[in-house]
Formats: C-alpha cells, sequence, structure tokens
C-alpha cells in the first residue's frame, strides 16, 4: 500500500571536494547553501504538519488531463507541481542519483482498488488514503495523490526506504523546491511510515506559508540586453526589462513539462521545448520539427539555435543530439559510455558545431567546435548544469548548481555564487551580446546579473 495522505572557492570560481564525496555529500552541500539564501521573514512551507491544498474547482481523482502535466515515466502530476518535481529529478541525474516514481497522480479508480486491498484481512486498512462515498454510493476520493500532489518514488526501480539513497537526497533536496515529507510518512509517524511518498506545498500548503517555488527553467535575453524573460516548466513568461513577450505557452495544456528556451538571433521571437521533445515557436521563431512522440531513450533537456534563426538543435540526458530545419548533426554521445549525464549544448557563431557538456564539467567538442578545457576528472562540489559561449566562439563559461562558475579560452570571470550560497538551486546561465557579462537564473525564477549583465 502506498499511502497515508489522508491523515569560497579556489579562485572564486571553483571549489574542489575530497576524494571521499559522494552524490549525497553534494546533497547535504547544496540544501545548506539554499538555506543560508531563505529570507529571514519566510515561513516555511516545509512543516511536517503541511499538507497540499485541494485542487480548485476540481474532484479527487477525477481531474481532467487538461489540469495535469506529464513530469516522468509514471509520473503526471497538477500543472502548479510538476515543474518543481521535474527539477528534482533533473538534480537527481545530474549526481548519477536513479530516482523514478512508482506514481504520482491516483485516479479514483485506482484508489478504490487500493483501498479494497487495504480492507483484506492481513491488511491494515489505515495504510492507505480512505475512500467515502456519497448518498447514492459514488465513491469520493480523498488521497492527495488525488489532485496530482503526492508522488511515490522510486531508488533504482525500489522503493525508497530510510535507508536508501533516494530518501537521504530529498530529505536534503526536495524542501528547497517545494516537496514536504509529511508527519504520518517520517520514521515512527504513524503505524505505516512511508519513506517514498512527498507531497508538494509550494503553493504554502494547508498551513497558508510562504509559496516556494522551483519552477524556472530558461532566460531570454531582450533584444537589447535591456530586459530579460525567464520561463517557467509550463512555457509562462515572468517578463524583466524592456523583453517584448510574443507569446508563450502557459496557457496551452502541455503534455511534457518544459525543459529549455532558446531564441532567434535578432531576439523577435523564441522556441520553448518540452521533456518530450515537443517545441513551441512564438514571435519570428518557425517551428522545423519536433521529437513529440518520438520513443527516446533519454528525455530532451535543451534546445539551441542556429545562426540563421531557422534550425535548431535539441539535447537529450545522454547526449543526444537531434537536429532541425538548417540544423545540421555533427555528432553526438548519445552511443558513448558517460560518466555523467550531459546538461546543456554551446554553438559555435559559424552555426557549424557544438559542445556539449556533461555534469561533471566535462566537454565534448564537435563540428568546428573547439576544445578549450574542461573540469572534467575534478572533483566539484556541485553538479555543472549549464555552459554558454562567448561571441567570438572561442571560450566558454560554465556554471555549477550552486552558482560557482567556470571560465575556459576567452571567457572572463565577472563573479558568482559559489562563496554566498544561493536560496535556490541554480539551473543556468546566459551570456549577454559582448560577452562582458552574464545573468545567473535560479530555480525559484530569481537572476542575477554580473559583468555588464542588469537585473
Amino acid at each position: 500500500m502506498r499511502d497515508l495522505s489522508a491523515q569560497p572557492c579556489l579562485n572564486a570560481r571553483v571549489r574542489i571536494f575530497s576524494r571521499r564525496s559522494s552524490a549525497f555529500c553534494l546533497a547535504v552541500v547544496l540544501v545548506m547553501a539554499f538555506a543560508a539564501g531563505a529570507s529571514a521573514d519566510e515561513v516555511s512551507p516545509i512543516n511536517p504538519n503541511n499538507r497540499p491544498t485541494a485542487l480548485a474547482g476540481a474532484v479527487n481523482g477525477v481531474v481532467p488531463m487538461s489540469r495535469l502535466v506529464n513530469v516522468a515515466p509514471n509520473c503526471i502530476a497538477a500543472r502548479e507541481a510538476g515543474p518543481s518535481l521535474a527539477r528534482i529529478f533533473a538534480m537527481a541525474r545530474e549526481i548519477n542519483l536513479a530516482l523514478g516514481a512508482d506514481q504520482c497522480y491516483r485516479p479514483l479508480s485506482q484508489q478504490v482498488d487500493f483501498a479494497n486491498q487495504a480492507a483484506q484481512p492481513g491488511n491494515n486498512p489505515a495504510c492507505v488514503a480512505s475512500v467515502s462515498a456519497t448518498p447514492s454510493g459514488a465513491p469520493v476520493g480523498h488521497s492527495y495523490h488525488g489532485w496530482g500532489k503526492a508522488a511515490d518514488l522510486l531508488d533504482a526501480g525500489r522503493s525508497l526506504t530510510f535507508a536508501s539513497p533516494g530518501y537521504a537526497f530529498m530529505k536534503q533536496v526536495a524542501g528547497s523546491l517545494g516537496w514536504n515529507h509529511p508527519a504520518f510518512a517520517e520514521p515512527g509517524g504513524s503505524s505505516c511510515p512511508e519513506p517514498w511518498h512527498w507531497e508538494w506545498v509550494g503553493d504554502g500548503g494547508n498551513l497558508g506559508a510562504s509559496p516556494r517555488r522551483g519552477d524556472a527553467v530558461a532566460l531570454l535575453p531582450s533584444a537589447d540586453d535591456g530586459g530579460f524573460a525567464t520561463v517557467n516548466g509550463l512555457g509562462g513568461l515572468n517578463v524583466h526589462g524592456d523583453f517584448v513577450n510574443r507569446g508563450s505557452a502557459g496557457s496551452i495544456p502541455i503534455a511534457w513539462v518544459m525543459v529549455g528556451a532558446t531564441g532567434t538571433r535578432d531576439r523577435g521571437g523564441y522556441w520553448m521545448v518540452g521533456a518530450d521533445g515537443g517545441v513551441f515557436s512564438f514571435g519570428n521563431a518557425r517551428f522545423f520539427g519536433s521529437t513529440a512522440g518520438f520513443r527516446l531513450a533519454q528525455p530532451v533537456n535543451a534546445i539551441a539555435s542556429t545562426r540563421s534563426g531557422r534550425g535548431y538543435w535539441l539535447l537529450a540526458w545522454d547526449g543526444g543530439v537531434f537536429s532541425f530545419g538548417d540544423a545540421h548533426f555533427f555528432g553526438s554521445t548519445g552511443g558513448m559510455r558517460l560518466n555523467r549525464p550531459v546538461v546543456g549544448i554551446a554553438t559555435t557563431p559559424s552555426g557549424n558545431g557544438y559542445r556539449l557538456v556533461a555534469s561533471d564539467g566535462g566537454v565534448f567538442s564537435f563540428g568546428d567546435a573547439r576544445f578549450f578545457g574542461s573540469m572534467g576528472g575534478q572533483r566539484i562540489v556541485s553538479p555543472v548544469v549549464g555552459i554558454a559561449p562567448t561571441p567570438s566562439g572561442k571560450g566558454y563559461w560554465m556554471v555549477a548548481s550552486d552558482g560557482g562558475v567556470f571560465s575556459f579560452g576567452d571567457a572572463h570571470f565577472y563573479g558568482s555564487l559559489a562563496s554566498t550560497g544561493p536560496p535556490a538551486p541554480i539551473i543556468g546561465m546566459v551570456p549577454t551580446r559582448t560577452g562582458h557579462g552574464y545573468w545567473i537564473e535560479l530555480a525559484d525564477g530569481e537572476v542575477l546579473g554580473f559583468g555588464d549583465a542588469h537585473t
């Protein structure tokens, strides 16, 4: 049964970790950094007594698909909760932790089945959410899974235990993204503790605490760098400065969470991409194809446009590269055995090459992309989450999830967050047109500028 839910860097850029470090030490470092940046006025929603709110206007277990979104295999969640859960899965991938889901949204019919199973001799009916009935006898669900705001998690294909790496990871990281472990599920919290069961209270939960976002996936600069828009996991935009809103997917019932976005060369348009490789185009960005409907070895996690703006590449976690329009294929790591997954792609000025970066800082160059160095083989405190090229194409930056910045070739260092600790995980960086600065984006949508990048 699954649910009681009714109830300073070495040079300010990089820190090298000891050889005995592990993925879970990384998680500890991350959460300490995130907690250090929390506001003193914030009432944390991460409280064992906090529970999710009902999904307004919906019926438990009978939620229409337009209000749900695919997050991962076996995991469909409420649109509000999905992007932050996707970020958790992404962070787990970055440290080679096989975190997955057994189930997230639970339809009413399955709630009834679970309740009937729990009532059988030898089972404990207290270990599953109750199902009541209307006066006419119709079942009424009460599980938080029925709102799409709970997830039962797996570690390497098995339910989390209190001793499993996945549970340690969730205890250290989930709270920074609005996911809570309720009191009944804690060790000794009830007759049916559940290390695998986690709930989304990022909207404040039923305690009315402070919201905690974790849904940002990309940043789009304006044409003159005088503004930008942050893109969330549902394809919505949050506009700053002189950025011109050309439209968004925020009101579209997308099938999969968004994972990235990129602009056309003149920044008069942009594309967004979902984890299934579905592409959405706005402004002067044209649609040239997608992998939506394809059977992919790994989900898509990034998109990059060609110099002409008449094509784009999609990148998957295994380093598989998919080319559309005038984007040419120059190679990939899709068939290689990698130490860590590929997290970013940076194209060359000519459009005749690109570099891929893995979460250990390893760089793979294809086409006319030159190699200027990497962090591969070194022990870094936090995984690399993105790469950005200089305008000349003769250098690049990498950014880690703790805000550390690494510079190679003609890329200059303009500052980082590694010594202060960000309030939320870093998700990526974008350089200015001049190459004399860059923006760093956090999972909660906050953006910090360095050099000539203004916020």
